[in-house]
Parts: structure tokens; sequence; C-alpha cells
């Protein structure tokens, strides 16, 4: 039970370590149509990103709030570090196409995937097998689009994404504010600021 409050504590607070990072200019939500026209294939092509945020956790009986760093290029090669509101490293993950790595309390845990990674060390269940694409805003195969292209609605095993706000970087429209619900878990996830974007 302790491992999953310093998860909700690392998921709400990770950026105070990145936080004198240089950031990407972006601007507020675009909702013209031809703006979003051919969107999820510009997404698509990103070869890396790298954002810091915040997220807030309910699980079941459980509130926290965490900072969180990302930097990857796919759900099978990516980076997500998790502090605490003054810095402190929680939980620090990193996933290959051999296998996914979790270093917390000093320990390290291995596994295949980072989801089995995760179901090995805590109760609380992520989508962290499809991070890349739900933090970008890439539609999996269920998805809803609003009229105007912009996607509102997505879902991967066992959780429904919504996307609730986007900020653009050039002609990309990136998620800033996310909501993802699973059994027992309502994450939100707000982005900050978006270090490295590259295509």
């Amino acid at each position: 039970m302790r491992l999953i409050t310093l998860f909700g504590a690392a998921l709400l607070g990770l950026m105070v370590g990145l936080s004198g990072c240089q950031s990407v200019p972006t601007g507020a939500m675009v909702r013209d149509a031809a703006f979003w026209q051919g969107m999820q294939d510009k997404l698509k092509a990103v070869k890396y990103l790298a954002l810091t945020g915040r997220a807030n956790v309910v699980h079941e009986d459980l509130r926290f709030s965490a900072n969180y760093a990302y930097q990857g290029s796919s759900s099978h090669d990516y980076s997500l570090r998790l502090t605490s509101s003054i810095g402190t490293e929680l939980a620090s993950l990193k996933v290959t196409p051999q296998g996914a790595q979790l270093l917390a309390e000093g320990r390290l845990y291995e596994a295949p995937s980072a989801e089995e990674l995760f179901a090995q060390v805590t109760p609380l269940k992520l989508p962290l097998d499809s991070f890349h694409e739900l933090i970008l805003g890439i539609a999996e195969s269920s998805s809803l689009f609003n009229p105007e292209g912009i996607l509102v609605q997505t879902q991967v095993p066992n959780f429904v994404i919504n996307y609730r706000n986007y900020q653009t970087v050039d002609d990309l429209a990136v998620p800033s504010e996310i909501e993802l619900l699973g059994p027992g878990t309502r994450i939100l996830l707000f982005t900050r600021n978006i270090q490295s974007l590259e295509r």
C-alpha cells in the first residue's frame, strides 16, 4: 500500500526535476476543422516527445497527486519519472523492446512489459503499454471524434481515455488535459511543458 501511495504522489508531481529545461512554444487549442484534417497521420509521424506534467489520481479510497516527466518515441521505448511536489523522485520507469524496469524505494523491478511490471508491484492499473499513443492523442481502433475532427475519446484495454483539451505546436495538436477512467480508477493528466517534439 505504501508503494501505491508513492506512485500516486509521483504520478501527480513529476515536473520539478525538469522545471529549468527549455520548452517548445505552444498555443491555445484550435477548433477549425481544416486544422484537424490529417492530424492523426501527423501525430503518428512524431519521432520523439518529451514533456512534463501533473497527475491527479483517484484509486478506490486513495487520492494523490504527483509530477511526471515523460520522454520517448513509442510505447515500447520511453521513460517516465515520477516525483513528489517537493522534487523527490518516487519512481522511474524505463520501457524498451526488451522489457520494462521500475526503480522505486531503492528496489529494481523487471518484467516483459510495463503493465505486467505494475501488476507485480501495485494494484493500480495503468495503460502503460499504450502510453506514448495515449499522451500524444493517437486514436485507437475504438475512438470518437467530434464534427471538427477532434479526437474526444478512445479506448484501450480496461480504460476509456477522454481528451478534454489540447494545445498547438506548429501544425500539431497535442493533448493538454487527459482523463483516464479504469477499474476503480480516475486519473487526470495535465501537460505543463512540452520540452521537445521531433518529426
